[in-house]
Parts: C-alpha cells; sequence; structure tokens
C-alpha cells in the first residue's frame, strides 16, 4: 500500500464529497410521522438506504 500524503488527502476528500452528495438519511423514527406516499417517495429517492442495508 502506499503511504504517500497527498494520495491519502485525495482520497479522504473523494470520500468527504461522496458522503456529501447523499441524500440525506431517514431514520425508523421518521418513518412514524410520513405517510405511505412521503415513504415510498423518500425510499425511491435514496434515504432509506442506509436502514434497509443495516448501515442505521
Amino acid at each position: 500500500m502506499n503511504d504517500d500524503p497527498m494520495r491519502a488527502m485525495i482520497r479522504d476528500e473523494i470520500l468527504k464529497a461522496m458522503q456529501e452528495a447523499r441524500p440525506a438519511q431517514y431514520t425508523r423514527a421518521d418513518l412514524e410521522h410520513m405517510s405511505p406516499e412521503q415513504i415510498a417517495h423518500a425510499r425511491r429517492a435514496g434515504h432509506f438506504d442506509d436502514l434497509m442495508f443495516g448501515r442505521n
């Protein structure tokens, strides 16, 4: 593995940008206050990705 500090800095910036580009993630508590239509729209938009894939 390469220990180049510039490479590490670039990697960290790319990962940060990818995280910021994701839609806000909703929780189980958010579900309680949403209609079925709102839930379906949020799911399609990716707001439940962490919840659905066990990351939340």
